[in-house]
C-alpha cells in the first residue's frame, strides 16, 4: 500500500529523529579516555607546550652542560604541583640549580631517598599496568649502573602485541625532543642493552609536603 505524501513526510521525520538519537548514543558509547586528574592534566599540558619549545626564560637550558632532560622533567613536576626546596631547585633561569633537579643520577637518588614523602613508587619496566600519564621513566642506556636519561609518560594505551595483552607507553622529553616517544622502540631498537625503571607518582601531587632537608 502506498503512503500518502503527508504520511511519507511523517515517516521520514520519525526516521531522521531516530537516526539522530542513535548517533548520539553511539557517540556516548565510543567516547575517548576519561579526563586526566587536574594535577596530571597541568603536567601533561606543560609537557605538550614545552617539549620542543624550551621555557628558557624561567628554567634556562642545560644542554650545554650535559643535557636538559632532567630539567624538563622537573619543570613538568612543578606544573603538577610540586614545590622547590633546598635539595631540588632551579633559580634564576638555571643560574643556580641543584643536581637533584637537573642531573639524572642525582634526581633518581633524590626520588629514592624521598619516595614516601613525594608519593613515589618504583616499578620495573615489566610492570606497565601500574603506570600512568605523568609518571617518570629513568634509563641507564648501557647498563653500567649510572642513569643517563629521564622522560615523563605522555600516553598509556592498552593494546596487543604478538597476540598478547600489552601496555603501550609513550614519553615526552628533551634532548631528543619528543612528545610521544615509543618506549618499546627505545628498548628494542635504539638501546637494546638499556635498563631502567618507572617512578609512579601518587595523587595528590605529593602525599605530604615536599622535603625541605
Amino acid at each position: 500500500m502506498r503512503r500518502s505524501k503527508r504520511a511519507r513526510s511523517r515517516w521520514w521525520r520519525a526516521a531522521s529523529a531516530f537516526s539522530a538519537l542513535a548517533a548520539l548514543a553511539l557517540a556516548g558509547c565510543s567516547s575517548g579516555p576519561a579526563p586526566l586528574p587536574a594535577p596530571i592534566q597541568r603536567q601533561y599540558d606543560y609537557a605538550m607546550a614545552h617539549w620542543n619549545h624550551y621555557n628558557t626564560k624561567v628554567y634556562g637550558d642545560l644542554n650545554p652542560v650535559g643535557g636538559d632532560c632532567a630539567n624538563f622533567v622537573s619543570q613538568t613536576l612543578i606544573a603538577r604541583g610540586w614545590k622547590m626546596n633546598d635539595q631540588w631547585y632551579n633559580h634564576d633561569a638555571a643560574a643556580d640549580w641543584s643536581p637533584a633537579w637537573g642531573y639524572v643520577p642525582a634526581m633518581d637518588a633524590y626520588f629514592a631517598s624521598n619516595a614516601k614523602s613525594l608519593g613515589l613508587t618504583e616499578y620495573a619496566f615489566d610492570k606497565r599496568s601500574r603506570i600512568a600519564v605523568g609518571d617518570v621513566v629513568v634509563f641507564d642506556w648501557d647498563d653500567d649502573g649510572s642513569y643517563d636519561h629521564v622522560e615523563i609518560v605522555s600516553r598509556v594505551t592498552d593494546t596487543t602485541r604478538d597476540g598478547k595483552k600489552h601496555v603501550d607507553i609513550r614519553m615526552a622529553g628533551h634532548n631528543k625532543d619528543t612528545k610521544y616517544r615509543d618506549l618499546d622502540y627505545v628498548l628494542d631498537k635504539e638501546y637494546p642493552h638499556a635498563t631502567g625503571h618507572f617512578w609512579h607518582i601518587a595523587l595528590p601531587a605529593t602525599s605530604s609536603p615536599t622535603p625541605k632537608s
